[in-house]
């Protein structure tokens, strides 16, 4: 897998991120671990899976042409 880094407006390795895997097309976030119980039972979030909290302005970065298809 080669990652792209497609933005963040932190420094340097700070968080929250966006990055892209250039094989798959697919996008990986970095940003800060949701471990409230609750909100995960609200989210029925399964074993060996995790949930990430982003800003929305975190998706400035991705692709006008991506962000397109999305509805």
């Amino acid at each position: 897998m080669k990652i792209e880094f497609v933005g963040g407006s932190t420094g340097q390795g700070g968080s929250p991120r966006l990055y892209r895997d250039e094989e798959s097309g697919d996008f990986i976030v970095q940003g800060y671990t949701v471990t409230d119980p609750e909100d995960l039972d609200q989210m029925k979030v399964p074993s060996g899976e995790t949930v990430v909290r982003v800003p929305a302005s975190l998706f400035t970065y991705a692709p006008k042409d991506y962000l397109d298809g999305v509805a």
